[in-house]
């Protein structure tokens, strides 16, 4: 089997959810015997570091890179390609959700791609690239088409509707039903999609009347012997230009932050990720109210393993957004006690008190990681339970099989070895 892939952006470095959950799929899908190669064609907005060029030739030994093409995917970088965006709204009636992805170039790739070996599966990573959908079918009539949906997209639009007022909460509205009605249609035109949970499966059926394949993100970790920590200390990671992200941390340090420095006045938080924006020099630009007292902002870091080594406890407050946070699922790999939110914890078969601890109230969340940071037993009940979640839900052949249906890949087929 011949596999096109299209996603967003390159997948490595894995340094955001997103990027660590194309990077698992790609990883999962050269796990297939049946696969025999795979065309993997993905965008980029800056060119893309050597070393990054070099992990996809590492990590993907089946894989052909095609690109990385240039394409604007921060549109306030580049307002000059708005007017396209907007003319896509009106001509053929697409959302900013996936009129943002269309561009000549990428159509010209895919075009050359399909010519140049003709694919068994498109696997479609994100909902916006299914703008190529009609090309696609046009170019190799029958191929089977998989969508990967990371989140219900649409439901980012009706979260932020619900926090306006006035003419932006009624224009955030119609984006909102134009955004379900292409991501209703998408899934139906797909052959397969792929859902993250089972809560997404569950709101993919009733959206679009569709079952989806939950194809589980294969964690791979070792059982190592806990040490607790000489001083008290958070690591927060996440990519900081996601809102959901942003959101979450601005609630954190304003409202609960406070109370664990009281609580533990040395401890220290530290903040990890990619997106914040750059002055003229190239400067991370950090937001005025995480430079509170104990919070250390790193912004992009190639390696974090560091840091988890660093760390007593692993942090996550997040506010909206949908789908299995995959930097929980990094949390328990890198076998660190973990604390969230609700939100944080949506999609995954965990409990609180039993593979972390979880609150909403901050007063609440900030007593559970001074606990937490304080009772060395109790994180070593976490860490093992977590261990035990990610050995009987994350495991490889569960993955596999599921991603075989989804493939259109026969029990026959799945029976023969290259």
């Amino acid at each position: 089997m011949h596999v096109l892939y299209l996603t967003t952006e390159l997948p490595f470095p894995a340094v955001s959810g997103g990027r660590v959950r194309t990077a698992a799929d790609l990883t999962l899908l050269e796990s297939l015997p049946e696969v025999r190669s795979v065309d993997l064609l993905c965008l980029e907005e800056e060119p893309s570091p050597p070393e990054a060029l070099r992990e996809v030739a590492e990590k993907l030994p089946k894989a052909r890179l095609l690109g990385p093409i240039f394409h604007p995917i921060h549109l306030k970088k580049f307002p000059h390609y708005l007017p396209l965006v907007a003319a896509l709204r009106v001509v053929p009636g697409y959302p900013y959700l996936a009129g943002k992805w269309a561009s000549v170039a990428v159509a010209k790739a895919i075009v050359k791609a399909c010519r140049a070996r003709r694919p068994d599966v498109v696997y479609v990573d994100h909902l916006g690239m299914m703008v190529y959908e009609r090309l696609l079918s046009r170019l190799v009539p029958g191929v089977r088409i998989v969508l990967g949906q990371h989140n219900v997209e649409s439901d980012f639009f009706a979260q932020f509707a619900e926090k306006k007022r006035g003419i932006v909460r009624l224009v955030a509205e119609l984006e909102t039903a134009r955004a379900r009605t292409f991501e209703r249609d998408a899934m139906r035109r797909a052959d397969a999609v792929v859902a993250i949970s089972s809560t997404d499966r569950d709101a993919f059926e009733k959206l679009a009347g569709i079952r989806a394949h939950v194809v589980p993100q294969v964690v791979r970790f070792e059982r190592t012997e806990w040490e607790p920590k000489a001083s008290p200390r958070l690591v927060y990671v996440g990519n900081l230009s996601w809102h959901p992200n942003v959101a979450g941390l601005d609630w954190f340090v304003k409202e609960a932050w406070p109370e664990v420095r009281r609580l533990v006045p040395e401890v220290v938080l530290d903040v990890i990720g990619s997106g914040l924006p750059r002055d003229a020099n190239g400067k991370e630009i950090v937001p005025k109210n995480w430079l509170a007292p104990g919070i250390v902002v790193h912004g992009f870091a190639k390696e974090l393993a560091p840091h988890y080594a660093n760390a007593s406890v692993f942090l996550a407050p997040i506010l909206g957004g949908s789908g299995v946070r995959i930097k929980l699922l990094e949390g328990f790999r890198a076998g660190l006690p973990l604390v969230t939110t609700t939100a944080g914890a949506l999609g995954l078969p965990v409990v609180s008190g039993r593979e972390l601890l979880v609150s909403d109230d901050p007063t609440e969340l900030a007593r559970h990681v001074a606990t937490l940071l304080g009772d060395v037993a109790l994180q070593r009940t976490l860490r093992q339970n977590a261990f035990d979640f990610l050995e009987r839900e994350h495991g490889l052949a569960k993955a596999q099989g599921v991603l075989r249906d989804a493939l259109g890949i026969s029990p026959r087929e799945a029976t023969r070895t290259p």
